[in-house]
């Protein structure tokens, strides 16, 4: 089986990066649901633009060591500048709060807001997909211009990865009632133990004498 050469694997990175971000890029204008959970969703999809647009500027450090590359670079990098501007800031709510919540003790010494206030970077959801679009476009002209290296890794990756598929067994509108199957004895023990529950005590002794049932 061939070997992924090392420029090879930096494409197949920048692919995987591309296709995410092209996502966001194309999904951001369908995000009009308003009230708390839209406003949740659009929060997932600017830290998940975040946390891939510091893979980006990983792949692209890599790829500049790559002097053919670089030539293209040359030419395309006013296209991200505006991503290298923020790295800075891009870095510092991926550490953080998005790929390392808090981690090692920090307490939230640091939030958020001070992250964004210290280096002007904007919040709103425009932006963010600017970003997105920013990688999605430089990433095209990479594939037009390397398109036998692109496919060739392509190729390579695809004979290696194979039939990667697991079935779970069920479906997802199968998921609300297995997951029910789950929670009810629980919050059955919940409610035995004194605990905090989410239902009436009428629903717990309905819940109860389902479950008996079934063990019947």
């Amino acid at each position: 089986m061939n070997e992924l050469e090392k420029f090879e694997s930096d494409m197949i990175r920048l692919l995987m990066v591309w296709l995410r971000l092209m996502a966001v890029h194309k999904e951001y204008p369908k995000l009009t649901e308003t009230g708390t959970h839209g406003n949740h969703v659009r929060n997932i999809y600017r830290e998940y633009t975040i946390i891939n647009l510091v893979s980006f500027i990983k792949v692209r450090r890599d790829l500049v060591k790559h002097e053919d590359f670089k030539k293209l670079d040359d030419v395309i990098k006013p296209l991200v500048e505006p991503i290298l501007e923020h790295t800075d800031a891009i870095f510092q709510l991926r550490n953080q709060y998005l790929a390392h919540v808090q981690e090692d003790g920090r307490k939230f010494e640091l939030m958020i807001s001070d992250i964004v206030q210290k280096y002007n970077f904007p919040t709103n959801n425009g932006f963010y997909r600017y970003l997105a679009g920013l990688v999605y476009f430089y990433s095209a002209i990479v594939e037009r211009n390397f398109k036998k290296v692109w496919d060739d890794a392509l190729s390579k990756y695809d004979a290696r990865v194979g039939d990667s598929q697991i079935s779970s067994g069920f479906k997802i509108e199968d998921t609300d009632r297995m997951l029910g199957e789950i929670l009810k004895p629980i919050e059955v023990k919940l409610a035995d133990g004194g605990f905090v529950h989410a239902f009436t005590d009428e629903q717990i002794e309905q819940i109860r004498e389902s479950l008996l049932g079934k063990k019947e």
